[in-house]
């Protein structure tokens, strides 16, 4: 072998075994492909709300008061002279406040709300609207976000009765303010003002 097909040869084996320790030391850092992460299911709502019902409502004095008018009753606008509604023997004195008084609840117009003095009641009231609103404070983990579907299990009402997030506020102490809207169980919810509940899915 002549001295020259040598070299050549030689060049030949040195570049193959610098290309194959080149090729070992760097695959041999890169990290090993992972397995896709599965994503941890969302936690089910938990947690309890403390606050105050409003709805659509006006109080009535005595002359209104159509006879025969039974408690829980709805009555037309023709027996009342005014708007059909459910009426109801007591009244609060909360009347005056409407669902608009939910509208961009944050934190500190909950505690407002919370401290509002009531007004004069009347003789009765008329409940005239058929959604009922909850704005309350979360106290818990994890607040529900907008848009959640909830289930609330009030205390002094033996069912529990579906709920729906409406907005949810936090400020910047991690207080929570809620507005709510429900549409079932209109006898208690017509009946109670400032109540507590517990989220129960």
């Amino acid at each position: 072998m002549s001295a020259s097909r040598f070299y050549a040869a030689l060049t030949a084996l040195l570049f193959l075994a610098v290309s194959a320790w080149t090729g070992a030391a760097l695959f041999g850092r890169l990290p090993a492909p992972r397995e896709p992460e599965e994503e941890s299911p969302t936690p089910g709502q938990a947690g309890r709300l403390r606050g105050l019902l409003l709805r659509e409502e006006r109080p009535l004095a005595p002359e209104e008061i159509p006879p025969g008018a039974e408690d829980g009753k709805r009555l037309s606008a023709k027996e009342t002279g005014t708007a059909s509604g459910l009426f109801f023997e007591v009244s609060d004195g909360y009347e005056f406040l409407t669902p608009a008084d939910g509208e961009h609840l944050r934190p500190e117009a909950l505690d407002r709300l919370l401290e509002t003095a009531p007004g004069r009641a009347g003789a009765a009231k008329l409940v005239t609207g058929r959604a009922v609103f909850f704005a309350a404070f979360f106290e818990g983990d994890t607040p529900p976000e907008a848009g959640a579907a909830l289930r609330l299990r009030f205390d002094g009402s033996p069912l529990p009765l579906p709920a729906r997030v409406l907005s949810a506020e936090r400020d910047e102490t991690g207080r929570t303010a809620l507005l709510l809207r429900l549409t079932e169980g209109e006898d208690f919810l017509c009946r109670a003002r400032f109540v507590e509940a517990e989220i129960v899915s």
